[in-house]
């Protein structure tokens, strides 16, 4: 009920003790009696240890990855030129940058633009302002395309930061079910899955799918037998804010917001209202942006695509067609080969689905509700016309609905351990090769086949690390890993003991 009393939630319809007679001296003996009992200690004790192996694995994702110095590409390079031009040209034309675009970006009566939600590009104004007040030079069309630090500077806030905070968010709202799988199962998605590679470049994925769990978390913490009836109001404008900023992020995000609103609407039909007012502030901001940057509040960057992807200026997206479920299934970049943990935790959601019928089963609903996110972006990959052009390993527009998959997988984790831990130790090796050498993959090669040979051939990305130190600089940077995966390994299995 979070801090409100059950005689004061917004709309119950209980009364308060004194008006039904009841002394309160009685009720605060009766409250101290519960508060020391066995179930309410053992409930706190899981979840201080739930925080502490959190925030254990939020630290070591983030000495692993934000070293890490990715090179600018058409993407990030595109989110990029938009904060620099709000910062040092108080203007969204990204014209000035022109040369450092690519293929993302758009044209508006004659003006260029960036083809990205403005989310992500907003968020990092005021660290790319704080990186020029600290003498940090500004973006040009000179930059440096594997050594820009103002670039990893950018990442690291909005990319790797926010993988990080997935991490622990994910791992907090699965271990209230399923302690002793919840570390596994979270590790095992997030760093088996092609959300890894996308922590260490400026892409908005990480960024958005964090927003968009989150929106869906702050429920569920909040949730918890019949309290779910009675969700305060703070939650309810927060995951609307949550929600609205990520669709801000990514357009596609509106999927999730749909679900949880759904969600919303079927456990607490009055109150869906809450949910839709924290939306406002994000949701107006988009509109602005969309005003001053295309002409008119509902006019988004995608209309006004300008680039060259397979010879044509023209896509977008369309219903999905069956080679188009293929490609992102069983394709050379498919989830068979590139993440195959995902697709064995939407089967263990479908599993999950038909095991009670129960509208107050938390783990069928959980369960629901990731399938029907999943679900729902796959057919947005199917339909999407560059799916085929796709450089990454594997189908990135589906990392936002990766995290709602993680607490079905941890309710069969056990049952089925044996190809859970192959799928997931192939997910990582091939995740961590993208992650540690240059991400982008020719349309002509496969994954597996280009990743072996930057490996082979030593072509990992630069750190701080190195940059800094040398070649003493690597093994600085090895053994911080080691210790930092030591102590979270430690911290997990004291965890799972408790």
């Amino acid at each position: 009920m979070g801090t409100e009393s059950q005689w004061e939630q917004p709309f119950g319809l209980a009364t308060r003790p004194e008006a039904a007679g009841v002394d309160r001296r009685n009720m605060n003996d009766t409250a101290t009696l519960a508060v020391r009992s066995p179930e309410v200690l053992g409930r706190r004790s899981r979840a201080i240890r739930s925080r502490r192996i959190g925030w254990c694995l939020c630290c070591t994702a983030l000495v692993m990855l934000a070293p890490f110095v990715g090179p600018r590409t058409a993407q990030p390079s595109s989110r990029y030129a938009l904060t620099a031009a709000i910062v040092d040209r108080h203007t969204v034309d990204v014209g000035a940058y022109r040369a450092i675009l690519g293929v993302d970006h758009a044209i508006y009566r004659g003006k260029w633009r960036s083809d990205k939600g403005p989310g992500q590009p907003l968020l990092a104004v005021p660290f790319y302002a704080l990186a020029r007040l600290a003498g940090a030079n500004a973006v040009d069309n000179s930059v440096s395309f594997d050594h820009d630090l103002v670039l990893w500077w950018l990442t690291f806030t909005t990319a790797t930061l926010p993988f990080a905070l997935l991490l622990m968010v994910v791992y907090r709202v699965v271990a209230r079910r399923h302690q002793h799988t919840a570390f596994v199962a979270t590790v095992g998605m997030l760093a088996g899955s092609i959300a890894l590679p996308h922590a260490v470049n400026l892409y908005a994925h990480t960024l958005s799918a964090l927003l968009g769990f989150s929106g869906y978390a702050v429920l569920r913490l909040g949730a918890s037998g019949d309290d779910r009836k009675s969700l305060p109001v703070w939650r309810l404008l927060a995951s609307g804010g949550l929600l609205g900023a990520a669709v801000a992020t990514e357009y596609h995000l509106a999927i999730v917001a749909v679900v949880v609103a759904a969600v919303v609407f079927v456990q607490q039909r009055r109150r869906t209202g809450w949910l839709a007012l924290g939306s406002v502030p994000p949701l107006s901001i988009l509109a602005l942006y969309q005003w001053r940057a295309f002409g008119a509040l509902w006019h988004t960057p995608f209309a006004y695509y300008a680039g060259m992807l397979g010879g044509t200026t023209k896509g977008g997206y369309s219903f999905p067609s069956a080679q188009g479920l293929f490609d992102a299934v069983l394709g050379n970049r498919g989830l068979a080969i590139t993440g195959p943990l995902v697709l064995l935790g939407a089967l263990a959601a479908l599993v999950q689905c038909r095991r009670s019928s129960s509208p107050h089963n938390d783990g069928r609903r959980d369960a629901v509700v990731g399938i029907i996110v999943f679900v729902g972006y796959l057919g947005l990959v199917a339909g999407w016309s560059g799916t085929k052009y796709l450089e990454e390993p594997g189908p990135r527009y589906l990392i936002p609905a990766i995290p709602f998959l993680v607490a079905p997988l941890a309710a069969v984790w056990s049952q089925l351990h044996v190809i859970a831990r192959l799928a997931a130790w192939w997910g990582i090796a091939l995740m961590t090769a993208a992650t540690t050498t240059f991400i982008l993959v020719a349309t002509n090669d496969t994954p597996l086949n280009a990743y072996v040979n930057r490996v082979a051939e030593h072509r990992f990305l630069p750190t701080v690390w190195s940059l800094a130190f040398g070649s003493i600089g690597v093994w600085m940077y090895v053994a911080s890993v080691v210790l930092a995966l030591r102590w979270c390994w430690h911290s997990a299995r004291v965890t799972e003991r408790g």
